[in-house]
């Protein structure tokens, strides 16, 4: 079938299927995860334009170029996360700078796209005496939910310009910010794995280390991300056309500098994504060239989540999960499952091949597994792999080549497990395989009661299929991901499945927040991080993604560094960590749930604020202890847990102003250790604030500090 044709089939069938209502019709609790509109402020004396919605402010300076100045998480700590506004800039043969920043009278339009507000600046380049470049900047800000979509196009004169450097996003970071990952920008072409993930190297934001840079590449990273552990953050990355940043100004790659080093002028992080830089050789400038990338936030609710407690079925040679054994899940406080069956795990050819339908011969029984978990209380998804696409399909044998994600010896990976068996070959978004992989998702939905997706593979990948950018079938590609098709697809699946959906994704190792803000639960920690043995890693060896900054219910996965053969007590440790982190264990173990009841006195967590092991609020005098708190007006809840082999007694000292909710005089305080026959214990509230107690906390356990 040609593409076209197959698009327009496609595009058919999804039209022809119901969207949900909206959540104004439906009545649905409206989380974070469901798109809204923005309020829009323009201030022409001030000259500021501001764009905001529940969870985040950003700021338009129109007296600077039109450039964004501000960028505020309403539920976050920083008052501001930019030190300085978001700039362009220019080098010339000399070293004049020119930037966006110098011009005063940009001229700036709005305009609406349903639910997108389209901001177009245009702005000359100017030096510090107000001479001109020569070269205009026009920048289209599109304000999506989570994200604003960004296209800087830079247009010059008759005269060509000699540029030492061109860098369209320079700006200085809070200094708030504790860590950084980033997705290195190098391909096969510098010795990359032709089909590598791209994980994101991580690294920690601290000024001490001002002397040396914390990321100095020639190559341009495709994503860049920022956190205030467990707090807040934002991100940058590129757009799918990497060519932009890689060939657009320079006939060869790795002739531009990305620089990430303490700001040496004043507090904060210097951040510059410049795709040409010359120390000393100008090169000229094309009379035209333009970039597009993104600048996400996390959409955070406010108030203590959860915790997430999920597991999972699959054919299991035709042994459905019995209604027993889902009614024990519903007991052992389990919300959501999923059927995971992408592979031929029992060598039976009974399993689900991705892109396939229907998977099973009883599809009936599939349905009555769903309806058991609804009859328990639980909320039921099913897989999708956003990547593969089994060879045995139809599709694969139409289509494999002409969406397959490539080497740039045109070659396709095929994923196996067990040497022979195959989960699918990788397919690219950037292709026929997004209309396709949504027309195989709406399928789905539309013939079984799910209450929505679990979406595994859910990152942008790196690929060299020319096709995907034009080119005819063995011409060589310039290179791309497939992170605007991403983007397209995680709206989509929001639309589709509503507002009151359940959106699960996978994106170990490469956690984002724009991708992450449409999903109500975030899988990750399944590998790169090393085995746990002995007394498991400190709390501030964890990585940044096993908690990130608490946007969303995640789930860390054990088994990438637990296995059979770890200590039981490690399973419990994980359990432990994971508590005082805001996240749980993935999938939830007996360990999970017994350590989860810790919380069952404190009622709904989510009618509280959470602060995790990195709070101030509470002092412990052992290294081996560790807080949590859950605050509301007039009342707190502190975890406090032993993260050691043996029983521990440990000086703690509340500080009762610094708790996210503030106490001026607490009256009262008690203690209630863990298990069925817990005992409440009370306390000397104005001794625990003071000079502080002698907390006594069993080996490997927690116990709960109730304050008001």
């Amino acid at each position: 079938m040609p593409l076209h044709s197959f698009k327009m089939n496609c595009a058919a069938a999804l039209l022809a299927s119901a969207f949900p209502l909206l959540a104004a019709e439906s009545g649905a609790a409206v989380t974070s995860t469901w798109p809204r509109e923005y309020s829009v402020q323009r201030d022409n004396a001030t000259g500021l334009l501001t764009l905001s919605t529940p969870y985040y402010t950003v700021q338009h300076d129109l007296k600077r170029g039109g450039a964004i100045a501000l960028i505020r998480i309403t539920h976050g700590r920083a008052t501001n996360l930019l030190v300085q506004p978001v700039a362009t800039r220019i080098q010339n043969e000399k070293g004049d700078v020119f930037t966006d920043l110098k011009d005063s009278n940009p001229r700036v339009s709005l305009r609406k796209d349903g639910l997108t507000e389209v901001v177009t600046v245009e702005c000359r380049l100017l030096d510090d005496q107000q001479r001109a470049a020569g070269i205009g900047a026009k920048t289209v800000f599109e304000y999506h939910w989570g994200y604003i979509k960004i296209r800087k196009e830079l247009t010059g004169t008759a005269s060509p310009f000699p540029a030492r450097e061109v860098c369209p996003f320079a700006v200085v970071l809070s200094p708030t910010l504790s860590d950084y990952g980033y997705r290195a920008g190098e391909t096969e072409q510098e010795g990359a794995a032709p089909f590598a993930m791209g994980s994101n190297r991580w690294g920690k934001l601290r000024r001490q280390t001002a002397s040396d840079p914390f990321v100095s590449t020639p190559f341009m990273p495709r994503s860049m991300l920022f956190a205030d552990a467990g707090i807040e953050g934002l991100e940058w990355f590129a757009g799918s056309d990497l060519s932009q940043w890689d060939l657009q100004l320079t006939p060869r790659r790795g002739e531009g500098l990305c620089l990430l080093k303490a700001n040496p002028d004043s507090p904060g992080f210097a951040l510059s994504i410049s795709p040409l830089f010359r120390t000393n050789t100008a090169l000229a400038l094309p009379k035209s060239c333009a970039f597009n990338f993104y600048l996400g936030v996390p959409l955070i609710e406010g108030h203590a989540l959860r915790p997430w407690l999920h597991s999972t079925f699959n054919r299991n040679r035709g042994n459905w999960v019995t209604p027993g054994q889902i009614r024990a899940w519903a007991a052992e406080g389990i919300q959501t499952v999923h059927c995971h069956n992408d592979g031929d795990y029992y060598e039976d050819g009974l399993f689900w091949r991705d892109g396939s339908y229907p998977p099973y011969p009883d599809m009936d029984k599939y349905d009555k597994v769903i309806a058991d978990c609804h009859e328990a209380g639980l909320r039921v998804a099913t897989y999708f792999s956003n990547k593969e696409l089994h060879p045995s399909t139809p599709e694969f044998q139409a289509h494999g080549t002409e969406w397959g994600r490539m080497s740039r010896a045109g070659k396709l990976q095929h994923n196996f497990f067990r040497g022979t068996n195959e989960f699918g070959a990788q397919m690219c978004l950037r292709s026929g395989w997004l209309d396709y992989l949504k027309l195989s998702i709406d399928r789905v939905l539309k013939n079984h009661p799910l209450d929505g997706v679990y979406y595994d593979w859910n990152t942008a990948l790196y690929c060299c299929n020319g096709r995907h950018e034009g080119k005819k079938a063995g011409e060589a590609a310039l290179g791309h991901w497939d992170i605007d098709e991403l983007l397209d697809l995680m709206e989509w699946t929001r639309r589709r499945v509503g507002p009151g959906g359940l959106v699960i994704v996978h994106d170990t190792t490469t956690p984002m927040f724009a991708t992450e803000n449409f999903a109500d639960c975030v899988v990750a920690n399944e590998w790169g991080y090393g085995k746990w043995e002995g007394e498991g890693p400190a709390l501030d060896a964890l990585p940044l993604e096993w908690s990130l900054v608490g946007a969303r219910a995640r789930g860390v996965i054990s088994y990438g560094q637990l296995n059979a053969q770890s200590p039981k007590r490690l399973y419990r440790m994980f359990a432990l960590q994971a508590l005082v982190s805001g996240v749980t264990p993935w999938p939830a173990l007996p360990e999970v749930s017994e350590v989860v009841s810790i919380l069952k006195p404190a009622g709904d967590l989510t009618t509280y604020r959470f602060a995790d092991w990195r709070n101030k609020a509470v002092t412990l005098e052992n290294r081996r202890c560790a807080s949590a708190i859950y605050s509301r007006p007039g009342e707190s809840y502190v975890l406090l847990a032993n993260l050691h082999k043996d029983p521990l007694d440990t000086r703690c000292v509340v500080h009762a102003g610094k708790l996210p909710h503030p106490l001026s005089k607490p009256a009262s305080a008690t203690l209630t250790g863990s298990g069925r026959n817990a005992v409440k214990q009370p306390l000397n509230a104005g001794q625990l604030i003071n000079e502080g107690l002698t907390i006594h906390i069993p080996a490997d356990d927690a116990v709960l500090l109730h304050i008001q």
